[in-house]
C-alpha cells in the first residue's frame, strides 16, 4: 500500500507536470500572443497567482493530441492580487479543444465566479475560445454550461466589478459573457467577437473584428495595441474601482496639489459658442497629474466617458465633446451615458459633468432609429443615481442638453457655470428664426430684414441672460475648476440619498 509520503509524490509530480506543460514557454512564443497561464501571470503581482482546480479535467482534454496531456481542460482558474489587491481570474487557453466550455470547464469559471461573489472581490476573465463544447451539450445538457456563468454574471452586476478581455477567438455564444461583464477589453488585429457562423467568404475576423465592436457596435470599452498593453490597462483600470459595492473606491495620494489653478483654462475655451475646443485637454488639466482612463472612447466620440482622481479621489467623468458632432447628444450618447452612470452608481464612483451641449442632434435618422426612447435612459440612470452629482457648464446647454447634462431638478447636488454659459430651449439665432419665421419673411428689403434680425437677437438675448440669472447655480473662474470640484467632492462624500422601496425600476432599454 502506498505512503501518504508516495501519494504527495504523486499528486507533486501531477501538478509539475501540468504546470510544466505550456503550448511552449512564454519566450518561445510570438512576443504579442502569451499562452493562457503567461496572460494570468502578466496581469497580476509577480507571485500572487493560487491556482485552482489544477487536476479538474475531462476525457476529452485528455485525448486532445493538440494538448499534450495538459490537465485543465482549456481553462485556468485561481486568485491572485493586483496593485496588493485580492481578485480571482479565470483564462481559457485555446490550444486544448478551441477553449470550448464544456461541462469542466463551465464547472471551473463557476466556481471561481461563486468565489468571487462571496468574497466581494472583482474577477478578471480572458476569453480565447471556439464556443460551447457539442459533444457535452449532446450528453450533459443540464449540467454546468454557458448558461450557469451568465446567471452568476447577471447576479453579480453590480455587486463586484467584472471585467473581460477578448485574446482570440469568441464565438458563438461565448460571446455573450463579455457582453454581460461591466467592461470589455479587445485587442486590434487579433481579437474577434461574434455570435452567428461567419457566412460563406467571410472571415471571422471580417464579421467581428476588435476595431468594429470598438467604433461601430460600442461592445469594446477598451481597445489595446497588444495582449500586454491590454493587460497593463486592465490593471489600471482595477486601480480605480472598489472591490465591491459595499465600499468606497480607494484613494490614491498622486502628490498633485488640490489648489492648482490652470491659467490656460482661461484661453482654452472660445467665448463664440458654436467653436470647438479640446474638451479633452481640460479634463487633463483640471484632474490629477492629467491622468484619465477613458472607456468607449471610439464609439459615440461626441460624448466623453472615464475614470480619475481628484485630489486622490476617484471620479466618474461625462463630458461633451465639441470636437465632435459639436457635441451634440445622440441615441449611442445616450446609450453610452446611461451605461457609464449607473456603473459608476453602483460601485459608489462620484459622477462629474462637463458640459457644452448644443442638445440632441437634429437628424431624421436619428429620430427614426429611437432618439427618444434611447434618451430616455440618460434622463432615468441620472435621476436615479445616488452618488455625488456635480455638473460644470462650460459654455452653452441647450434644449434636451440641459436634460442629459443634469442639473439640480434631476438629481444632481451642485451645478456651476463658467462665465460664458448660455441656456434654454435653444440658442439666440434658433429662437429668432422660429418666433420671427414670417415677420421677417414679409420684409422685403433685405437690409431693413437685417435690422430687425439684429434687434430682434438684443431682444432675445437679454431675456436669455435675465432667465440664466434665475438659475440656480453659481459662476466661478475656470481657473478653479479644479480646487472647487476637489473641495465639492469632499463635502460630498458621505451623501445619503433614498429612493422609494421598490423591485426594481423600469428603464427603457
Amino acid at each position: 500500500m502506498n505512503s501518504m509520503e508516495d501519494k504527495l509524490k504523486e499528486r507533486i509530480a501531477a501538478k509539475a507536470q501540468a504546470m510544466a506543460m505550456r503550448r511552449q514557454s512564454d519566450s518561445a512564443l510570438l512576443p504579442e500572443k502569451l499562452s493562457a497561464r503567461g496572460r494570468v501571470e502578466k496581469l497580476v503581482d509577480p507571485d500572487s497567482f493560487q491556482e485552482l482546480d489544477l487536476l479538474l479535467t475531462s476525457a476529452e482534454s485528455e485525448m486532445d493530441p493538440a494538448a499534450g496531456g495538459i490537465t485543465t481542460d482549456g481553462v485556468i482558474t485561481g486568485y491572485a492580487e493586483v496593485n496588493g489587491r485580492p481578485l480571482f481570474v479565470w483564462s481559457q487557453d485555446g490550444d486544448v479543444l478551441g477553449g470550448s466550455v464544456g461541462v469542466i470547464h463551465a464547472k471551473k469559471i463557476t466556481s471561481v465566479l461563486e468565489k468571487a461573489l462571496q468574497m466581494r472581490v472583482p474577477i478578471v476573465g480572458i476569453v480565447d475560445s471556439i464556443g460551447e463544447r457539442a459533444t457535452d451539450l449532446i450528453e450533459y445538457p443540464h449540467f454546468y454550461s454557458l448558461e450557469s456563468i451568465l446567471q452568476l454574471q447577471t447576479i453579480a452586476s453590480g455587486v463586484i466589478p467584472q471585467i473581460v478581455m477578448v485574446m482570440g477567438s469568441c464565438r458563438g455564444e461565448m460571446a455573450i459573457v463579455p457582453a454581460m461583464a461591466d467592461f470589455v477589453f479587445m485587442v486590434r488585429k487579433s481579437s474577434y467577437m461574434h455570435i452567428a457562423s461567419a457566412p460563406e467568404g467571410i472571415s471571422s475576423e471580417q464579421l467581428g473584428d476588435a476595431r468594429m465592436h470598438a467604433r461601430t457596435t460600442g461592445t469594446c470599452d477598451v481597445l489595446a495595441d497588444s495582449e500586454l498593453e491590454c493587460l497593463e490597462k486592465c490593471r489600471a483600470l482595477l486601480s480605480y474601482l472598489p472591490q465591491h459595492n459595499q465600499e468606497f473606491p480607494p484613494f490614491v495620494d498622486s502628490g498633485d496639489d488640490p489648489q492648482r489653478r490652470e491659467e490656460k483654462l482661461l484661453e482654452l475655451v472660445p467665448t463664440n459658442e458654436s467653436a470647438a475646443f479640446d474638451m479633452q485637454q481640460v479634463i487633463s488639466l483640471v484632474v490629477d497629474q492629467g491622468a484619465f482612463f477613458e472607456t468607449k472612447r471610439h464609439w459615440a466620440a461626441n460624448l466623453i466617458t472615464g475614470l480619475t482622481r481628484l485630489g486622490g479621489q476617484t471620479a466618474g467623468i461625462i463630458a461633451n465633446n465639441p470636437k465632435n458632432k459639436g457635441g451634440c447628444m445622440t441615441l449611442d450618447a445616450a446609450d453610452k451615458m446611461a451605461r457609464f452612470v449607473r456603473f459608476c452608481d453602483a460601485f459608489n464612483i462620484p459622477l462629474v459633468w462637463l458640459a457644452d451641449c448644443p442638445g440632441f442632434l437634429p437628424s431624421v435618422s436619428e429620430e427614426t432609429r429611437g432618439l427618444i426612447r434611447h434618451g430616455s435612459k440618460t434622463i432615468y440612470a441620472n435621476s436615479q443615481a445616488t452618488v455625488p452629482q456635480i455638473t460644470v457648464s462650460i459654455r452653452k446647454l441647450y434644449g434636451g442638453g440641459g436634460l442629459a447634462m443634469p442639473g439640480t431638478g434631476l438629481g444632481g447636488d451642485l451645478l456651476v457655470s463658467w462665465p460664458v454659459l448660455a441656456r434654454g430651449v435653444m440658442g439666440v439665432d434658433g429662437a429668432v428664426a422660429i418666433l420671427y419665421k414670417g415677420e421677417l419673411a414679409a420684409i422685403t428689403d433685405e437690409a431693413e430684414r437685417e435690422k430687425q434680425r439684429q434687434l430682434r437677437r438684443l431682444d432675445i438675448s437679454q431675456r436669455m441672460k435675465l432667465a440664466e440669472q434665475q438659475q440656480p447655480q453659481d459662476f466661478i473662474d475656470p481657473r478653479d475648476t479644479r480646487p472647487f470640484l476637489i473641495k465639492a467632492l469632499k463635502m460630498l462624500k458621505n451623501k445619503k440619498r433614498q429612493l422609494p422601496p421598490r423591485k426594481h425600476g423600469n428603464i427603457r432599454l
